[in-house]
């Protein structure tokens, strides 16, 4: 039986990481960055990064607006220290995808 919850473009299940497989056509619709009495973009802080796949492009600040429980859920779950510009630089984009079949959301956590 063919497991039907695997995308298309990758039938054997092995995931490759989006962000460097789509890194020269993305650009960030927003992004948060703040000091923690250093320079901004430290090591210090978490770069989460959130790719947003679609049939229909939402509008910025929807989209912005709309990563929020994922970001509060990363917080809960331990994954992030906090959720605020000292504790993490935030990028958010999309792309839009052929049929909803292949929408997907895609979150990136490094330190």
């Amino acid at each position: 039986m063919v497991n039907e919850l695997r995308r298309e473009d990758n039938p054997s299940g092995e995931e490759e990481n989006p962000f460097i497989k789509y890194a020269s056509s993305m650009e960030p619709v927003g992004k948060v960055e703040g000091k923690v009495g250093h320079e901004s973009g430290s090591d210090a802080r978490h770069r989460v990064r959130i790719v947003s796949k679609r049939v229909r492009l939402c509008d910025a600040d929807n989209l912005v607006g709309g990563c929020k429980h994922a970001i509060d859920a990363l917080r809960i779950a331990g994954v992030i220290p906090e959720d605020d510009p000292t504790s993490i630089s935030l990028e958010v984009s999309q792309e839009k995808v052929s049929s909803y079949s292949k929408e997907e959301t895609w979150i990136e956590v490094t330190r």
